[in-house]
């Protein structure tokens, strides 16, 4: 009887060094990732945000910080959230409609997993390359521009100038939809098929049961994916640069401006216009936590 009850102790006591021994590797693993966080992300943000406290003399000033609030610099922002909640708005709608016909559409397969292939690349492509892209294609001289040019006499360049706001978001919803599509697939194809299976031995109709069960389940993290795509047009640079030859009134570009150091600029001010970005992301990403807890619940 004492031998089993100490082989049965032995056993836990092995059981929970190998959990520790688990639990340690997995810390482990992480530590290279948290290294690299730490150095490329942690320390520049808190190093903008001790210089932007500081004046050009390095006294303690909030001068920077109220600088960001001068009408060119608050346009800039202004535009920016413009772009990105139309950006965030259409692509994900239309993102949410592509997500839900891959998720749902029995045949073809095959045109499902090229839709599917073709999103997990088009939702991380842009910069320079998708700039050149559009240009060649719908930018004055671009062969779409040109063709209907030649067949209709109608130069579609004159009503949609890339390096505009509409133009901006055209091309900017090249990567927003996509992207929506591949993040909101995992919570469609979560949902239970028993909700629907409850809801229609109710005598609720489709519609009812897309109205009532389906859109409310999912809104969490329609609405948390929505969040993500503004932080990414937020944030998005290269493109609008490429698009406009820097022209564009966009807080990204703003702040590329005083990297670039072609002009003399007052660096502690562009760190702080660094930090508004930075604030307006992070509540962005706060609220996408927020939702996506929310989201969990019901998919567990």
């Amino acid at each position: 009887m004492m031998n089993a009850t100490g082989n049965a102790s032995s056993k836990r006591q092995r059981a929970k060094r190998g959990v520790s021994r688990t639990k340690l590797i997995g810390w482990l693993g992480l530590l290279p990732f948290a290294v690299f966080m730490t150095l490329f992300l942690v320390i520049p943000v808190l190093f903008n945000f001790w210089r932007s406290l500081h004046d050009s003399s390095g006294a303690w000033s909030l001068q920077p910080l109220r600088g960001i609030f001068a009408p060119e610099y608050l346009n800039a922002y202004v535009n920016t959230i413009k772009l990105s909640l139309v950006t965030a708005l259409l692509g994900g709608l239309l993102g949410l409609l592509l997500a839900w016909a891959l998720c749902t559409a029995t045949k073809p397969r095959w045109l499902a997993k090229i839709m599917l292939s073709f999103s997990a690349v088009a939702s991380q492509l842009g910069g320079v390359p998708l700039a050149f892209a559009f240009i060649a294609l719908m930018g004055t001289e671009g062969a779409l521009t040109v063709a209907i040019r030649n067949v209709s006499g109608v130069d579609i360049s004159k009503f949609l100038d890339l390096s505009s706001f509409w133009g901006l978001t055209v091309v900017y919803l090249y990567f927003q939809i996509p992207l929506m599509a591949v993040l909101i697939m995992p919570p469609i194809l979560g949902l239970k098929k028993e909700w629907s299976e409850s809801s229609a031995a109710l005598g609720a109709s489709a519609l009812q049961t897309l109205m009532r069960v389906t859109i409310p389940v999912l809104t969490p993290a329609i609405i948390g994916t929505m969040l993500l795509l503004f932080a990414n047009a937020f944030a998005a640079y290269a493109t609008a640069y490429a698009l406009s030859g820097g022209s564009a009134n966009l807080i990204a570009i703003m702040v590329g401006v005083f990297l670039t150091g072609n002009v003399f600029v007052d660096e502690n001010f562009g760190a702080a216009l660094i930090v508004g970005m930075i604030a307006i992301i992070l509540v962005a990403f706060i609220m996408r936590s927020v939702l996506e807890r929310r989201t969990a619940k019901w998919l567990q």
